[in-house]
């Protein structure tokens, strides 16, 4: 079956209504239930009317609350049917969108910041569904009530009929106006992703700006964005602020049309009152008319917005199809790799089994080459494991953050324990369970920098790839330890005939490694060989680390 996310927004509801049918079936007949019921309110209360009228006293009220119970016995039933299956698509989006994002190269959306790929799973989401939950259980509502009234007014006397059209005209004027603030919606939906990602940022600021409150430029760029997503709100809402009033306006012709037919043709105040009651249960589904709209556009500059972002993750970035391009052989023993370094080509050459250390002056391309040696690799079917240089952390237990939904025998668990010794991580409870069980906090913020980065290196271990790629390791932890960890790494054989590719900046790392490559942003690579051949002479390896030698 073709995937939702791949569907046009029609499409996906035609999908949605033909897997749901059986529910929406019920919903409909729920609907003309309601109506139907509502319907014989106001012939009650005309003959109510007319027996009042002609002065007789203690009438039967008891129907009115029966009709009134199944009223909103079969309302109730028709909102929950439309309700759940809502809730299970938008389940089934975020679930396939996830997917999406899991399986492609992050380079396909690396446009797009955190705060805009919350907001499309998040809000967007959340749109479809009011669209499925929402607007269309109250546009099936207008219809049935028209579908069920309409004839029973008509029944009474026909020329009441068209004292309804001024109802009708202020629904289709009020839908039109409604439609052309999809754009507008758009931009306040785009905005509101740069506003929340914003507030992300600000909280992992605060981890490294020590007076963020001070930091001024940042504020004033917070300040913009919002105001930028005010005035595009502003904007969205202009035309419906001008057009809502058009629904009661539209109700109260109709009603004084009605009078007015009422009165000429002698109809009499029990004609009045039946009239005013098919007004009122009208109301009750036009006065939805203008959410009805406004969940219309939203929705469909949300699923606009969601294409935008499955078009990109389905049509590989142009640098994935140049880096592919570039290296379409299957790596062997000698893995040798072409990667884009400051818009040249460079050739890499990786051997298997062995430590790999890249080494170079800070921002000269070290990660990047990182991120492009993980995608090549990954793409040519080999497991690797990559740990970049701030990884991050879930909010829930060492444990689930070391095997990620991974089933946990006796014999993983034990070894995940002897990891976090070796690195130095045992001391943070008294015994394995409590250790296994202790929450880390979001993004590990119960842990200092050095603690959490020594996780994921476990949880890097304990993936079982072939190949790992890790981003500065070693950088929070002292020499002392540093040493102690690697030895005793080797000694586990929990790292023997991997192949490790990391970054450095630390000669203590580097001659923990076998095979240095020194990068230069301008000339590419100016030094690469074994460590001990390279530290032993006046190379320019042995340059860059001499201070370090003092």
């Amino acid at each position: 079956m073709k995937n939702r996310l791949d569907r046009s927004l029609t499409s996906l509801l035609l999908l949605q209504f033909k897997e749901y049918w059986y529910y929406y079936t019920v919903a409909f007949g729920c609907l003309f239930l309601t109506h139907y019921i509502g319907s014989q309110l106001p012939f009650l209360a005309k003959e109510l009317a007319e027996k009042v009228g002609n002065g007789l006293e203690n009438q039967p009220v008891g129907i009115f609350f029966l009709l009134a119970l199944g009223i909103i016995v079969f309302r109730t039933s028709s909102r929950l049917s439309f309700f759940y299956p809502a809730r299970v698509m938008q389940k089934n989006l975020r679930v396939e969108l996830v997917e999406k994002l899991e399986t492609v190269s992050p380079l396909r959306y690396k446009e797009f910041s955190s705060g805009q790929l919350y907001q499309i799973i998040q809000n967007d989401m959340d749109q479809l569904r009011a669209l499925i939950g929402f607007a269309l259980l109250q546009l099936g509502n207008i219809v049935v009530a028209l579908a069920v009234l309409i004839p029973k007014i008509s029944s009474f006397n026909p020329a009441l009929v068209k004292a309804l059209s001024p109802m009708l005209i202020s629904f289709i004027f009020f839908t039109l106006i409604v439609s052309k603030n999809r754009k507008y919606y758009k931009q306040t939906q785009d905005y509101q992703g740069e506003v929340q990602n914003f507030i992300m940022e600000s909280y992992l600021g605060k981890k490294t700006i020590k007076n963020f409150h001070a930091e001024q430029s940042f504020i004033d760029l917070f300040d913009r964005g919002s105001f930028k997503e005010l005035i595009a709100f502003y904007k969205a809402g202009l035309g419906i602020a001008f057009s809502i009033p058009m629904i009661p306006l539209g109700v109260g012709m109709s009603l004084i049309w009605g009078a007015w037919i009422i009165r000429s043709l002698d109809l009499g105040a029990p004609g009045l009152v039946l009239f005013s009651g098919f007004i009122f249960l009208f109301l009750e589904p036009l006065m939805f008319v203008s959410w009805i709209g406004v969940v219309f556009a939203r929705s469909g500059a949300s699923w606009t917005r969601i294409r935008g972002l499955v078009s990109k993750l389905e049509m590989p970035a142009e640098d994935e199809m140049k880096l592919l391009e570039m290296n379409p052989h299957k790596i062997k023993e000698q893995m040798t790799f072409k990667v884009n370094f400051w818009n040249q080509w460079m050739n890499l050459e990786i051997k298997r089994g062995e430590w790999t250390v890249l080494i170079g002056k800070t921002g000269c391309g070290k990660s990047e080459v990182l991120k492009q040696l993980a995608e090549v690799i990954k793409n040519q079917g080999e497991k690797i494991s990559y740990v970049a240089q701030s990884p991050y952390l879930y909010n829930d237990t060492i444990s689930a953050n070391i095997f990620l939904g991974k089933e946990i025998t006796e014999e993983l668990e034990e070894r995940a324990f002897n990891l976090l010794k070796i690195m130095g991580l045992d001391y943070l409870a008294d015994n394995r369970e409590e250790l296994m069980k202790l929450e880390v906090g979001e993004n590990g913020k119960r842990l200092s920098g050095g603690q959490a980065k020594r996780l994921c290196l476990i949880r890097s271990l304990m993936a079982e790839s072939s190949i790992l790629l890790w981003d500065d390791p070693f950088s929070s932890v002292d020499l002392i330890l540093e040493k102690q960890i690697v030895e005793d790494l080797r000694k586990s054989g929990l790292i023997q005939h991997k192949t490790i590719i990391l970054t450095s900046h630390r000669l203590t790392t580097v001659r923990l490694s076998h095979h240095v490559v020194f990068l230069e942003k301008e000339n590419g690579i100016i030094e690469e060989g074994q460590i001990a051949n390279l530290l032993s002479n006046k190379s320019k390896t042995y340059e860059y680390f001499s201070d370090q030698m003092v």
